[in-house]
């Protein structure tokens, strides 16, 4: 009986040249993707806890996570603003970086579903940056006003180093999915 094409030795079903987890199939700078994955996680909840904004005035000094300033959007009864910021600062890279882990490591990346979930996650990951810019804006408008001052604190340095981390190894796994199928 002769093996059918593409099931000769030590290949069964679904294991095919364009198949099974990105990790089997990388090779040269694409290796690094799936622990940069890793490292990004940690480094968006980390970032996400931290004090991303540190503001101070009449002598009076107040720490803000990004966690805490969505949340802040809540409590004050602005529901737009926090389903906004929560879904792009949150939501979505988290969302972002478990589906590129998922297709790192585990799920079947060949198929076309999956390139076009990395293609969409790669074109939406610039809109992660919302939280930095709203920090941003806060930083300049507390700047300008009197008897207070306001400093970017390590939070937002490591989430926006996550972002940036993990929205290159997004790309990088695009990148892979679309050249093996």
């Amino acid at each position: 009986m002769t093996p059918s094409p593409g099931k000769g030795p030590g290949k069964g079903p679904g294991k095919g040249p364009g198949e099974g987890p990105l990790a089997k199939r990388a090779s040269g700078a694409d290796r690094v993707a799936g622990p940069i994955l890793l490292v990004s996680l940690a480094l968006l909840v980390a970032g996400l806890l931290l004090p991303a904004i540190t503001i101070r005035s009449f002598g009076f000094s107040h720490d803000y996570s990004l966690l805490d300033s969505v949340f802040a959007f809540l409590g004050e009864g602005d529901w737009f603003l926090f389903a906004v910021v929560a879904l792009f600062s949150i939501v979505f890279p988290l969302v972002k970086i478990v589906t590129g882990l998922a297709c790192w490591y585990a799920v079947d990346a060949g198929g076309l579903t999956a390139r076009r979930m990395l293609d969409g996650l790669g074109a939406l990951s610039k809109y992660s940056m919302l939280d930095v810019f709203v920090i941003a804006l806060v930083v300049l408008v507390a700047d300008g006003r009197l008897l207070s001052s306001a400093d970017i604190g390590v939070g937002a340095m490591l989430f926006s180093l996550a972002i940036l981390l993990s929205s290159w190894a997004i790309w990088r796994l695009a990148r892979l999915a679309r050249t093996a199928a």
